[in-house]
C-alpha cells in the first residue's frame, strides 16, 4: 500500500503494484488519477508491504518519469510480476495500459522500519 499525502494534508493511501530495483521502489500511474497530484506537490512518499502481523515499511522521495516508452515497458515489467502470465499481460496491454499516458516513480529507499520480521 502506497501513502501519499493529499493537498488538505489528509492520507491518501492506495494498493499499488511496485518492485524493489537495487535501492528504489519502482511503481506506476495513469496520470489523471490522485498519486500523480500529490507526488507532484509532495513527493514523499511510504510504502507498507504487510504478512499478517509482520510487516515492512519504507520510506522515501519519488521522482517521476513519464517517457512513454519507459513507463509503459515498466507498466509491462510490473504486470509480469503481479499476473504471471504473458498472455494476460499482452490482452491487458492492448485494453487498458497503452491507451493511458503511464507515469513510472522511483523511490530512493530513504528509511526502513520493520516489524515482526
Amino acid at each position: 500500500m502506497l501513502g501519499t499525502t493529499n493537498g488538505d494534508a489528509s492520507a491518501h493511501l492506495t494498493v499499488m503494484w511496485y518492485v524493489l530495483e537495487g535501492d528504489e521502489i519502482m511503481f506506476n500511474t495513469a496520470a489523471g488519477r490522485r498519486k500523480p497530484e500529490n507526488l507532484a506537490r509532495d513527493p514523499r512518499a511510504s510504502l507498507i508491504v504487510p504478512d499478517a502481523y509482520r510487516f515492512v515499511r519504507v520510506e522515501g522521495t519519488a521522482h517521476a518519469n513519464d517517457d512513454q516508452a519507459v513507463a509503459q515497458a515498466d507498466i509491462r515489467k510490473l504486470a509480469l510480476r503481479y499476473y504471471q502470465s504473458g498472455a494476460r499481460v499482452e490482452r491487458s496491454v492492448v485494453a487498458n495500459w497503452a491507451k493511458q499516458h503511464r507515469i513510472t516513480y522511483r523511490m530512493p529507499v530513504l528509511r526502513v522500519y520493520s516489524s515482526g520480521f
